[in-house]
């Protein structure tokens, strides 16, 4: 995968505490940032996925108790 240098500006207390984790981690400060935006993509992704199911599923039941009448056995 290529890369590409870019220029962010960010609060320096969170500079900090980038620096404190990568030196913990013997990680570099691009591979902290790189690894929390793939987190955060993946976590918008899940929460993406999950609002969309749960719609579905809604949607599903509505269609089921719409159409459940024409299947109940006559009394």
């Amino acid at each position: 995968m290529s890369k590409e240098r870019i220029t962010v500006t960010i609060d320096k207390e969170l500079v900090k505490e980038i620096d404190r984790r990568a030196k913990i981690l013997n990680k570099s400060r691009s591979y902290l940032m790189e690894e929390t935006i793939k987190t955060w993509k993946s976590v918008q992704l899940e929460q993406e996925l999950r609002e969309g199911y749960l719609s579905m599923a809604e949607e599903d039941l509505a269609t089921a108790e719409e159409n459940l009448p024409a299947y109940e056995a006559p009394k």
